[in-house]
C-alpha cells in the first residue's frame, strides 16, 4: 500500500492508518518531493513527474503492483499514476482529492473564494518564504485548524511535527512549487484526460464538512470511475485520516476485503 499525503501535511498524516493496516500490507508513505524530509529539487513538480518519483520508489523496492491511497495533492498524484499505468494499481483510495479533468477550482463559489486565497499566494514563492519564514507555526496551524471540523483539534505533538517538517530548508518553497505546477505543467496533462474512464476499483472518502474542498467536488466522479464507492465522513473536515481515523480505517478495510482489490 502506497500512501501519498497532501498539503499542509506530510507522510506523518498516515500514522493511524499505518498502525491499523500494517499487519495486512507492506506500507510505503514517502514525503512528496520538495516537502518535509525528502529532497528539494528545483523542479519540476508536475503530477507526472511526482508520479515518476513514486514509481521509482516502487521499482527500487521491487513492488510491481499496489493499492494507492492519496489525500489532497497526493490524491491527484495517485490519480495520475492510475491513469498512466492502471495495470500497476490494484485499487485506488481517494481522500478529499479533486479530479481536475472534471473542472477547475470553483473560485466563483463564495466559500471557495474565501478559502482558496493560499492557492494564488503560493504562485509567489519568494514572498511566501519571506513572510511565512517569520512564523511557520502561525501559517500552517491556521490551515490545520481552519480546515478540520470544529469538534477536532490536532494535538500539540502533531502541530510540532508539521511545523518541524515545513521548517526544513526549502520545504515552504517546495510546497509552493506544487501549486505553481497546478496552474502550468499540470493543465495540459489533465486536459488530455477529459472524457476518459477509469476501471480501477476506487474508494472515495470525503469529509462532509470540508470547507476548502467541499463535497461538490465529487460531482461527476461516478461518470469517470466505473467501479466506485463514495462515502462521506461526518463530522469531518479536510483530514479524514486524522480527524476520523476509525471511520477511515473501517471503510478502507471493508473496501479492500475483496481479494480482487488487493495486490
Amino acid at each position: 500500500m502506497v500512501m501519498l499525503h497532501g498539503w499542509p501535511e506530510t507522510s506523518y498524516c498516515w500514522r493511524h492508518v499505518m498502525a491499523a493496516l500494517g499487519d495486512d500490507f507492506r506500507m510505503i508513505a514517502p514525503d512528496l518531493r520538495g516537502i518535509g524530509d525528502t529532497s528539494k529539487p528545483g523542479g519540476p513538480h508536475d503530477k507526472a513527474t511526482v508520479a515518476g518519483d513514486i514509481w521509482a520508489i516502487m521499482d527500487g523496492l521491487g513492488i510491481e503492483r499496489a493499492v494507492l491511497v492519496g489525500h489532497d495533492i497526493g490524491a491527484r498524484v495517485a490519480m495520475r499514476m492510475t491513469l498512466d499505468q492502471p495495470e500497476r494499481v490494484s485499487s485506488l483510495v481517494v481522500i478529499n482529492g479533486r479530479y481536475p479533468p472534471l473542472g477547475g477550482v470553483k473560485t466563483s463559489d463564495p466559500g471557495q473564494a474565501r478559502e482558496r486565497w493560499y492557492f494564488f499566494f503560493h504562485q509567489h514563492p519568494d514572498l511566501v518564504e519571506a513572510l511565512v519564514g517569520k512564523d511557520v507555526r502561525a501559517y500552517y496551524q491556521h490551515f490545520l485548524d481552519n480546515w478540520s471540523h470544529p469538534s477536532f483539534s490536532f494535538t500539540e505533538a502533531d502541530i510540532v511535527e508539521y511545523v518541524r517538517a515545513y521548517s526544513q530548508p526549502g520545504s515552504v518553497r517546495g510546497a509552493c512549487a506544487h501549486y505553481q505546477a497546478a496552474l502550468n505543467e499540470d493543465e495540459p496533462q489533465w486536459a488530455a484526460d477529459v472524457g476518459k474512464t477509469v476501471a480501477t476499483p476506487t474508494l472515495v472518502l470525503w469529509g462532509q464538512d470540508d470547507v476548502v474542498s467541499p463535497p461538490f467536488y465529487t460531482e461527476g466522479y461516478d461518470e469517470v470511475f466505473s467501479d466506485i464507492d463514495i462515502r462521506f465522513v461526518t463530522p469531518c473536515g479536510h483530514f479524514p485520516q486524522e480527524e476520523r481515523p476509525e471511520d477511515t480505517i473501517a471503510a478502507m478495510k471493508e473496501f479492500l476485503s475483496e481479494p480482487s482489490r488487493r495486490p
